[in-house]
């Protein structure tokens, strides 16, 4: 017998409020400190098309997450693209 069909593809996380926690040295701003930032966004399938603010917000969460929690381990900070007209 063939096999089953796949069933339908799980649906995506609801939108919701969701925090990220930044060390200040991972943001590339020239200097090492200790403090932590907790950053607030919206996130999962959210009907709205994106803005600059979220593609920004999304910017910081790669940040998180390859840094590997380590202070100072992540990228600096690279939104690319002109934003000289905001």
């Amino acid at each position: 017998p063939p096999p089953p069909a796949p069933g339908p593809a799980p649906a995506p996380p609801p939108c919701a409020l969701r925090s990220l926690r930044v060390g200040v040295a991972q943001l590339g701003l020239g200097y090492p400190s200790p403090e932590t930032l907790v950053f607030r966004y919206c996130g999962g399938a959210c009907p709205a098309p994106p803005t600059l603010h979220a593609l920004a917000l999304g910017a910081l969460r790669e940040i998180g997450e390859g840094a590997g929690g380590a202070e100072g381990a992540g990228p600096g900070l690279d939104l690319g693209g002109d934003l000289g007209d905001l």
